[in-house]
């Protein structure tokens, strides 16, 4: 028997690639103010270009997996609260 067990919340298929991106940038800021860091800095400690942080932030670009991890480890959490967080603003 081959079915697919869906469990994803239908919120999840409805929703637009830009609004995801505006999402990740607004929690990301939301982030790094909160912790008093610069753009620079946390594009520093994350080892990424201080540019992609900005277009980031303001949902031109999105990050990898890879680079969600480093961004949470400069801003010494865990890269599920800064998905945990999206998803809240997202419902």
């Amino acid at each position: 028997m081959n079915h697919v067990c869906n469990k994803w919340p239908d919120f999840v298929f409805t929703m637009r690639t830009d609004q995801i991106r505006s999402t990740f940038g607004q929690v990301l800021r939301e982030q790094r103010t909160a912790r008093g860091i610069s753009q620079e800095d946390l594009a520093l400690n994350a080892d990424v270009d201080r540019t992609f942080v900005s277009q980031m932030e303001r949902g031109i670009r999105q990050p990898t997996i890879t680079t969600i991890m480093k961004l949470a480890e400069a801003l010494g959490i865990q890269a599920s609260a800064l998905v945990a967080r999206m998803e809240r603003l997202l419902r």
